[in-house]
């Protein structure tokens, strides 16, 4: 075959069992211009002749080679000699691969002109049937070389087989794998790592590694294992040879430490106490040799958050091992399943569990105060938006009412409260009096979501106001983290009503979080009540004169947030960014000019805006407020920019990373259609702060941008909402009636895990099914999922993202817990509160799994199916 892009060699010694899955992963590569280069290792069982079959059905892609037995690197080695591939891979025979393994790791490379690409993978326990996705996340550190991203040394496995790599960094360096060791990669994988151009990812689990399988031989500690210390010595003289041993000391002293240290850690799992003691006194030796004063780095404790002085010394300390070792390893377990007993009663017995007690304890044995209403704003992160407005013009309105409102910045808040002059209680989330005062409420109002546990009553009263007209995909929609929803999608079930500022806006959180026919509560589309402040001129006037701003040009910057509530790495990279405009614009600010920063509370407390001569952070009013007063809005793809323009003052959107943005998240429609200000660089975004005219252009579609997203807007909007809501006023309001989803009846299907492309089948059974609903773990995530909904059943059916979090009171969590050992106790009235957490008033006739349910879910049905046969 000409123009080959990448051999794939597969080193073979014993393992026909599982050689075909490997070798049929293979050959079914959506990349066709590949080489499969199987190295018969002498193996004694039936591999030469699978190997044989192969061959001969796919002759132009499969290499059949045959030597004598001389260990993995060996045939490693062997095979790359035969490769002809612009790239080269390494597959272990017993592992497999996803079918677009290869097509996505060339053309990563490709595109980014990288000689090493590596990817995540997934640690594959066949005996318990679990899949864990392991080197997930960091791609902020690739697309560069080592020398200027030296965390991808110990961000980075030295596994072989998770990698490809450029065949001509094996030509010209002449670097093998060593012959007849093991931890063979260690001393290969890492000194490649250091010779390539540049080191890309691809952030998803492409090869299925195999830890555990039927047969497997438990690892023993043997003479072998010291081996250990020559991979380490090998790959610290190489580094030298490469003349890069000084500017990756810290890195390379981190490898060493983690392996050695690891191997003391699984000390407890073997029982030769000779090959112990030798291991430890070899480890020292090595690290007292080649990394003097190595006790005095902090690097290894740091990453690892090793903080106690007297943990780190532990580690350091030679005595400590040799005491370890002294110990049967019987005793060793003991204290092990102690300490695992201990953590387990601390759990229980925790203040956030506590909270959770107490909730469940009112909700179940509370009366409801019909005068008391709970305002909610971003989880008490401020007082700020629609819950605030709501509760402003009901404490004006004289109404007899106990108002609460959420905070979490409690002294901040009560002098907000108090300059205002409101009778307000403030209740600390998650706090023991806010369990109550959110079981015991008769009315809610928030504009996010309660937290996991909350289980509305059937009397109470749920407004959910959410927060903007989105620009950015939510729910389903996003491309990453759909499974970010779970709690979000719960709260909107449990809502009696949801509030819209436009068609546009509930079309979408209808669709995109599954209610059309699941949510049996109203719908009220209206303007915001945090948006009638920008019909107030004169309030915005007083508001310049109160914080002295008549004679300034003041901006406020308020930028979506870029990160995912699990990915940290995002998070701290979108941190950085943030940090950099800031510096820059305070730069470039003169002194007429001031710019306020508002931040999500996501990202705040990673930002502070202080220090700064022309940039300060809101002050302690309300938000919108506040914004009501500024001259210019820059933005990006935050809602912000739909409420604000209602001014008909300028507006930016301030797009720098526009295409990275849109392969992420995506939108709902380009924001580059919409009608005000696009700048896409920061020197540019200077450009127009230094001009001295930045009124509103009429640009095209301003009119029809108006009628689409502002035509609920008006001064009474709140007047009106409260008293639907409280009083049961409906006004002139559009109310639009869902209560008839009650009388639907589902079939329930609790989702098999989707680890494998095949997996995608066993959803298409749900068609057969009598108005199905499907439950996915929020656990069950990962890329092929996110996928085979985003692609292909998204507009089919419909699903609940669900993870466990249900309410009980202590009795009941203890009761639980017991039945677990303790037959007799019934426990399937409790279980069943499943469904009335999950889905609120829906009726569900029979529940459906075919395989692999979590333990949650089997309980849950067992519960169903117990009850229901009663």
């Amino acid at each position: 075959m000409e123009n080959i892009k990448v051999s794939v060699i597969v080193p073979i010694y014993n393992v026909e069992a599982y050689l075909p899955r490997c070798i049929e992963s293979l050959i079914n590569q959506t990349l066709q211009e590949i080489e499969i280069i199987l190295v018969n290792d002498g193996s004694p069982d039936n591999s030469q002749s699978i190997i044989e079959h192969y061959a001969s059905l796919y002759p132009n892609k499969i290499v059949s080679l045959i030597k004598e037995n001389g260990g993995l690197s060996d045939a490693r080695n062997f095979g790359i000699d035969y490769a002809k591939g612009e790239y080269i891979s390494f597959i272990d025979s017993d592992d497999y691969v996803d079918e677009t393994y290869l097509e996505k790791m060339y053309n990563r490379a490709i595109e980014s002109h990288s000689e090493i690409v590596v990817c995540g993978y997934y640690g594959v326990n066949e005996i318990e049937g679990t899949y864990k996705w392991l080197q997930k996340g960091n791609t902020d550190i690739y697309n560069t070389d080592l020398l200027n991203s030296p965390t991808l040394i110990h961000n980075n496995s030295p596994y072989a087989w998770n990698k490809i790599y450029h065949r001509s960094l094996f030509e010209r360096t002449n670097i093998r794998y060593p012959k007849g060791w093991i931890w063979e990669d260690i001393p290969t994988t890492y000194p490649l790592l250091a010779c390539a151009n540049k080191i890309s990812k691809v952030d998803e689990p492409l090869i299925y590694y195999v830890l555990k399988r039927e047969g497997s031989i438990t690892a023993t500690y043997s003479r072998k294992q010291l081996q250990l210390f020559q991979s380490l010595e090998l790959l610290l003289e190489r580094f030298k040879e490469l003349g890069v041993f000084e500017e990756f000391y810290e890195e390379l002293l981190f490898i060493n430490m983690r392996h050695i240290i690891f191997r003391f850690k699984e000390f407890v799992k073997y029982r030769d106490f000779k090959m112990k003691y030798k291991f430890v006194k070899d480890g020292f030796k090595h690290l007292d040799t080649f990394f003097p004063g190595w006790r005095k780095s902090p690097y290894y404790f740091t990453y690892y958050d090793v903080n106690q002085p007297f943990k780190q010394w532990r580690m350091k300390s030679k005595i400590y091992w040799y005491y370890v070792i002294l110990i049967p390893n019987f005793i060793h377990h003991f204290f092990a399943k102690v300490s695992s007993f201990t953590k387990k009663l601390k759990k229980l017995f925790s203040q956030n569990n506590f909270v959770k007690y107490i909730y469940a304890h009112y909700l179940k044995y509370g009366v409801l105060d019909e005068k008391a209403v709970l305002f909610e704003s971003f989880h008490g992160t401020t007082l700020s938006d629609s819950p605030f407005y709501m509760m402003k013009e009901l404490h004006e309105s004289g109404k007899n009412m106990k108002i609460y409102f959420t905070t979490q910045h409690y002294e901040t808040h009560k002098k907000m409260i108090d300059d205002y002059g409101f009778d307000v209680e403030l209740v600390k989330l998650n706090s023991f009096r806010y369990a109550k005062v959110l079981a015991t409420s008769k009315y809610l109002v928030n504009n996010v979501s309660f937290p996991p546990y909350f289980m509305r009553h059937k009397n109470q009263k749920y407004l959910n106001t959410w927060h903007g007209t989105p620009l950015k995909t939510l729910g389903k929609k996003m491309v990453q983290g759909i499974e970010d929803m779970s709690n979000m999608q719960r709260n909107f079930l449990h809502c009696t009503d949801l509030l819209y500022p436009n068609d546009f806006t509930m079309a979408h959180m209808m669709e995109d979080y599954n209610l059309f026919g699941l949510f049996t509560g109203k719908t009220i589309v209206s303007g915001y009540p945090r948006n009638s402040i920008f019909m107030d001129v004169e309030k915005a006037k007083r508001t310049r004169m109160n914080f002295h701003l008549e004679d300034k040009e003041v901006f406020a910057y308020m930028p979506t947030w870029r990160g995912t509530q699990s990915n940290v790495a995002v998070n701290e990279l979108y941190a950085k960014d943030v940090n950099a405009i800031l510096e820059r614009l305070d730069q470039e600010l003169n002194d007429n000019q001031i710019l306020f920063v508002n931040l999500h509370s996501l990202v705040k407390d990673d930002v502070p805006v202080d220090g700064y001569k022309h940039i300060f952070p809101f002050p302690n009013i309300d938000n919108y407020e506040f914004l009501n007063c500024v001259d210019v809005l820059i933005s990006d793809y935050s809602s912000v920019f739909f409420d604000f323009s209602i001014t008909k003052k300028p507006i930016v959107l301030f797009m720098y990373d526009y295409e990275e943005y849109m392969s992420d998240r995506g939108t709902y429609f380009d924001a580059r259609t919409l009608p005000f200000e696009k700048i896409y660089t920061l020197d540019k975004l200077v450009e127009y702060i230094h001009l001295e005219n930045k009124g509103v252009h009429n640009y095209d579609g301003l009119n029809d941008y108006y009628l689409q997203f502002n035509q609920y807007d008006s001064l009474d909007c709140t007047q009106k909402l409260n008293e639907y809501f409280f009083d049961d006023n409906q006004n002139d309001l559009q109310v639009f009636d869902y209560s008839y989803n009650k009388d639907v009846h589902h079939t329930l299907y609790f989702a098999p895990k989707i680890v494998k492309r095949e997996d995608y089948n066993q959803l298409r059974e749900i068609h057969q099914l009598k108005n199905p609903v499907i439950v996915f773990m929020k656990s069950q995530f990962n890329y092929l999922l996110r996928e085979s909904l985003l692609y292909e059943y998204n507009d089919k059916v419909d699903y609940i993202i669900v993870k466990q979090s249900i309410a009980y009171t202590l009795f009941e969590r203890i009761k639980i817990g017991l039945s677990k050992y303790l037959p007799f106790i019934k426990i399937e009235r409790l279980q069943m509160r499943a469904f009335d957490n999950l889905l609120p008033n829906i009726i569900i006739d029979e529940i459906e799994y075919r395989k692999n349910p979590s333990c949650f879910l089997q309980r849950v049905f067992k519960a169903f199916s117990t009850i229901n046969k009663k």
